[in-house]
């Protein structure tokens, strides 16, 4: 009997039932193999292969027994074109398709591994992208004869041979671009990444918050001599352009990807300052071609040599210019005695890390040259943020710490959970708004609460978010987490930073706290593991605190300050607001 692997509890926390929900059926068949009755919970960009391999090569394995093993029913394109499934079927012979409602039959010729489509060109670019082609290998590609179109709202197929089911795939409905696997055991969209994040020891460690510090990430780009990569959401600012196109001209390999599709349009400012920074020589890419990976490219990050800079904000006037959004950012590189990594002269570092997330990403069948996505986009007119606020929180001196890359799809939201349920005494987040109280972290908040670590959750206070952000203060009121909706007072615009402090660490980037942007889109954080470094977070974070709108739970102590109070022989750090 084959039994397709099992979806664990942890799983299932870590893909909500809302996106999908599938279930492999059970078949009693007299004679033939059955499947499992198993749920199946749902929600390295890998480099692509040449598309005509999916269509040339064949696993060079015969399976035992005829499977179905993949699924992709619900593509990002235009009438879901390119949809296929990927079946195991051990010899030719009369092997078809059903889903109760339509039949097709397998082409005679097929037999191993085969991907089975009704438009076979666009499925192999399907086929040969991300991390079901590098764990699969090459399949051959087959025309599916007769109609049969995989539904996006949920599907029972059988795989027959001569009309005798020898195996049923049962699934519900399916978020845009995820694919599910049998030996994965889940459904997974288009550009997770299941890599482990790897922890760096002992880099030397900047934090700084906007719109304070405006003039620090952008120059770590003026120090610049070898490369130069920045990735973003939107790229609006001249500060930042003339740091790339001077990099460019000193001879710094500089390379730019952005987002194609950012909420409003892309903007005319910033297809002028991309046309600027092309004609520099800097290599261009947009997130943007048929086969999109992400719901959006949403990271916020640049790599200066061994400089890594992670932001909560946009390379824009509002974001890095320190024109109006609260945010968060962080510089890391690496010590002076840091080790190499084996076969390199770099340094261990971040920033070699967020590089081979960067050449992943710019090489990808999605990431589109500036001048092909040009000719076919409009753009569109965009305001610009022209007002400036007092400095009261300048960088600290760089700290020792260790820090670790965490990046969506794929590993950013569990992370951040596992640390928030592990925390002793503190947990300061900042959002502009979450997903409600059944969010994935604000869940992990609250459970926090309820064992009595000292929880603080701050959103924004903009006009777009304020009503949300209420009803949350209210459904949260009689727990013992504490909730409020900022009241900025002239010291920034609007909260928009995506910070926690954890105890003595700190997780900053660009992650919302939502479904889709913990599962489809391309996220960067870095989390710090160093007291200093989240101390100087939690004392901008209760001067934000301090601007209005606070709910305290009852029992918190007057004043604040991040004091250590005895108990017995321990110690704990408790955050204490006014």
């Amino acid at each position: 009997m084959r039994s397709h692997p099992p979806i664990g509890p942890s799983v299932a926390g870590r893909y909500p039932p809302l996106v999908v929900l599938a279930l492999l059926v059970c078949v009693a068949v007299s004679g033939v193999p059955s499947v499992a009755a198993t749920a199946v919970g749902e929600p390295t960009a890998g480099g692509t292969a040449d598309a005509g391999d999916a269509a040339t090569h064949n696993a060079s394995a015969r399976p035992a027994a005829p499977a179905i093993v993949e699924l992709y029913p619900n593509p990002t394109t235009d009438r879901d074109r390119g949809e296929y499934l990927v079946v195991a079927l051990p010899s030719r012979g009369n092997w078809s398709l059903s889903d109760g409602h339509h039949e097709a039959s397998v082409p005679s010729n097929a037999s191993g591994t085969v991907a089975l489509s009704a438009d076979p060109e666009r499925s192999a670019r399907f086929l040969t992208d991300g991390p079901a082609a590098a764990d699969r290998g090459p399949v051959d590609l087959h025309r599916l004869d007769g109609y049969f179109p995989l539904s996006a709202s949920g599907d029972r197929i059988e795989l027959r041979h001569n009309g005798v089911p020898v195996d049923v795939v049962e699934y519900g409905r399916v978020s845009d671009g995820h694919r599910w696997r049998a030996d994965w055991g889940e459904w997974r969209p288009r550009g997770y990444d299941p890599r482990a994040p790897v922890r760096i020891g002992d880099a030397s460690v900047t934090p700084f918050v906007l719109p304070d510090s405006s003039d620090l990430p952008v120059s770590a780009l003026r120090g610049a001599d070898d490369r130069l990569l920045l990735a973003g959401y939107t790229l609006e600012s001249d500060r930042v352009a003339e740091s790339l196109v001077d990099a460019a001209d000193r001879g710094v390999a500089v390379r730019v990807l952005l987002e194609g599709s950012p909420v409003g349009g892309f903007s005319a400012r910033s297809a002028r300052l991309v046309d600027r920074l092309v004609a520099a020589g800097v290599e261009v890419r947009i997130l943007d071609g048929d086969a999109e990976r992400f719901r959006f490219h949403h990271a916020k990050y640049a790599v200066a040599d061994d400089r890594a800079v992670v932001l909560t904000e946009n390379w824009k006037a509002s974001g890095t210019g320190g024109r109006t959004n609260r945010g968060w950012g962080v510089v890391a590189e690496p010590t002076a005695d840091a080790g190499t990594r084996s076969g390199s002269n770099r340094p261990t570092s971040a920033a070699d890390d967020l590089s081979a997330l960067f050449r992943a990403d710019a090489a990808a069948v999605d990431a589109r040259p500036w001048r092909e996505f040009k000719a076919d986009t409009e753009f569109h007119d965009s305001g610009r943020a022209n007002d400036t606020y007092p400095t009261r929180f300048e960088p600290p001196a760089p700290a020792r710490a260790d820090v670790t890359l965490l990046t969506a799809p794929g590993n950013a939201a569990d992370r951040i959970v596992a640390r928030i349920d592990a925390a002793d005494d503190r947990v300061l987040a900042v959002v502009p708004r979450t997903g409600g109280p059944n969010d994935r972290i604000v869940r992990a908040l609250r459970r926090a609460a309820g064992r009595g670590v000292d929880v603080h959750l701050l959103l924004s206070g903009a006009w777009y978010d304020r009503e949300e952000n209420r009803e949350l203060v209210a459904t949260l009121e009689p727990e013992p987490i504490a909730v409020a909706v900022s009241e900025p007072r002239g010291r920034y615009g609007k909260i928009h930073a995506k910070g926690l402090v954890v105890d003595d660490a700190a997780i900053v980037g660009s992650l919302n706290w939502n479904d889709a942007a913990a599962t489809e889109n391309r996220e960067v954080l870095l989390a710090v593991d160093d007291a200093g470094v989240a101390d100087f977070y939690a004392r901008a974070y209760a001067a934000d605190w301090r601007g209005g709108g606070v709910h305290l739970p009852v029992g918190l102590l007057a004043g604040f300050g991040v004091a250590t109070v005895g108990a017995g022989a321990a110690a704990r750090r408790e955050v204490r607001f006014a």
